[in-house]
Order: C-alpha cells, then structure tokens, then sequence
C-alpha cells in the first residue's frame, strides 16, 4: 500500500488548466537530433534525460485573448474559439505578403484543440475555420489513455483558387516519469502522436494544384502548468527535429555535425553567402541524394538521385535562387541507402 501511494503521488494529470492562457509568452529552444538520444523508450516511472540539448534557435509563442485579434477573423471563430497564438508573418517573396497571422484554439474542459488559422494574404483576410477541429488533447490525460480525432478543412480563396486538406491524428498517452531538459527537471506524462496529414492548393491561374502528403510522428512531454510541452520531438523524414521550452541562452556561434564522427563528405565555405561546394570522400562509387532543409525540419530544396562514379567529386549548389533569410540550416545527404547531416549558416 505504501508503494501504490507514492506511485500515485509520482504521476501528474494534464487538464486545461495546464494548456495555454492568453496573455502566456512561452520561450521555445530548437535543435536537431541526430541520434544521440533514446526518446522513443517510454515506461511507467521512466526517466528521460535530454540534459545534453544545444539549442541552435529560439522563438516566444505568444497567446492572446480572442477578442484581441482582428475583427473580421472575429466573425468567423466567434463561439468555437477562445484563445489565439499570434504567428510569424512572411514577405520573403515579392508580392506575396502575409500579416496578421494567427492559430485559432479552444480550451474547455473536455478538451484542447485547433480550430481553424486566419492570415492576411496581400491586404485581403484570409480565415479558414477547419469543418471539424483538430483535438490535440483530451482532458484529461492520463497514462495509458489512447484517443484519436480527424480534422479536415476546405476553403475557397478569392482571386487564386482552393486549398483543402485534412489530418488525422492517433494519441496514446505510453509513459510517465521524470524528464530532464536543459530547462530543468520535471515530472511528465508522455504523449505519442502519430500524424497523417494531407494538404492542397489549386492555382485558377495555372489550372493545377499542388498536393502534399505528411506521414509523421509526435512524442510530447506533458508537464503540470506549463502551458506547451515541455519537450516535443517529431520524426518527420529524414530529420528529427527537437523543441522545448527554455529560457534566454547564447546560440551555438560554432558548427558542430557529424564531422566529427568521421562524414564522408564535407561542405564549404560556412558560413555561406549564395554558393556552398559538397566535397565527397568516398572509397569506392556510390549514389546519393541531396536535401536542404530549415531548422524546423522542413524540405526547402531536395534533388534525386545521382550516381558517381569517381572517388572525389565535388557538387556546387547555389543559395542564390532560394531567397533564403540568414540563419541555421541543414543539408541531409543519403549515400548508399545511408542518412549524413551537416549544419550551415547562412550569412
């Protein structure tokens, strides 16, 4: 008896008053995994420690009231939404801007989930309302709880065309124990997510769409009053990339990868301006693809397989088309059925 009590005085319950609340700043650290660390063993009374992460960016998710956002987004999510988290805007591009961006939640009792996202696209407001949300958490969570929820969207955008989409999402709630961060020590409920994801664009003016196709994978460290998780990895193809909460730090200034542990290639110079050389050590042939990607993980520039023939190549890329902003990025190589990762700066 006295060991059932103090296993239940171990575990934590996540409900609503552990999400978001308006008014919340919350400082996120990221960085990419490299297979360093176990995260996918999980266990009652486990014990993760992640105290190793170097946080190669950082970003604040800000939430406010629902009534601070712009009325005309008001109009749409009026009764199915009661917090919002304000986004990051993007004018990389010349003539297409985005301002005044948001995600759309509502917190109750029974629930947390994503209701839909609003943007405004070159002075015209965009909302999009999702015709049935994304439940992210059911309250409360508990370990061993197993949900699922399907959230889907279809929009018509005026003046471009349609997008649409849908995601279906499989939580189960695998482990409790202690995690360890960077941020310090706390006691966690484990969620695992898996993914599917489904998004499309049709263009009036090209007279096609663009479809694409997520398949991927969650782990969250649920923590007591926090607001996000306290730790989240998310395996989404060749990279998995790591957030969690933190506070202020100096960002790596050295590149650290796998050179260290002896990569078959290298890349110069780095940082980059608009050109970076792949210099290739390999004993014999071999075929490889080439991607660049964010610090978020995702795909910016990906090229198909290519066989060499000679033991020292050297492949030239060019930034220059990109019009990317500076900062971290990486290049994944697959050689021979086999994954490298290498960090860049891009000045």
């Amino acid at each position: 008896m006295l060991a059932l009590s103090l296993i239940l005085q171990s575990q934590i319950v996540v409900d609503q008053n552990d999400m978001p609340q308006p008014g919340d700043t919350i400082r996120l650290s990221s960085t990419v995994e490299f297979g360093t660390l176990n995260y996918q063993e999980t266990g009652n009374n486990f014990t993760w420690d992640f105290s190793s992460l170097l946080p190669v960016n950082q970003r604040v998710d800000t939430f406010v009231e629902f009534d601070e956002t712009p009325w005309i987004y008001q109009l749409v999510f009026w009764g199915s939404s009661n917090l919002a988290k304000e986004m990051v805007g993007f004018d990389q591009y010349p003539g297409f801007q985005i301002t005044d961006a948001y995600e759309y939640y509502k917190n109750s009792s029974s629930d947390y989930k994503l209701v839909g996202n609003a943007a405004t696209l070159n002075g015209i407001p965009f909302p999009n309302k999702y015709d049935s949300p994304d439940i992210i958490f059911r309250f409360p969570v508990n370990p061993g709880d197993v949900d699922s929820s399907f959230a889907s969207y279809d929009i018509p955008i005026t003046g471009i065309g349609y997008a649409g989409g849908w995601k279906k999402r499989v939580n189960h709630a695998d482990g409790w124990g202690t995690l360890t961060t960077p941020y310090g020590t706390f006691q966690t409920i484990r969620m695992k997510s898996d993914i599917e994801q489904y998004d499309s664009i049709y263009l009036d003016t090209l007279g096609y769409g663009f479809p694409y196709y997520r398949n991927y994978t969650e782990y969250k460290w649920l923590g007591d009053g926090f607001g996000e998780p306290l730790c989240m990895f998310t395996e989404n193809g060749p990279v998995t990339t790591v957030e969690y909460i933190d506070s202020v730090r100096n960002l790596i200034i050295g590149i650290t990868d796998q050179a260290d542990q002896n990569l078959p290639f290298s890349i110069y110079p780095n940082p980059v301006l608009d050109i970076i050389n792949i210099s290739f050590r390999n004993a014999s042939p071999f075929y490889y693809s080439f991607s660049l990607l964010d610090i978020r993980g995702r795909i910016i520039q990906i090229s198909g397989q290519s066989y060499i023939p000679d033991l020292n190549y050297i492949r030239s890329c060019s930034l220059a088309g990109l019009k990317l902003k500076p900062g971290i990025y990486f290049v994944a190589i697959r050689m021979n059925d086999k994954d490298y990762f290498s960090r860049i700066i891009k000045k």
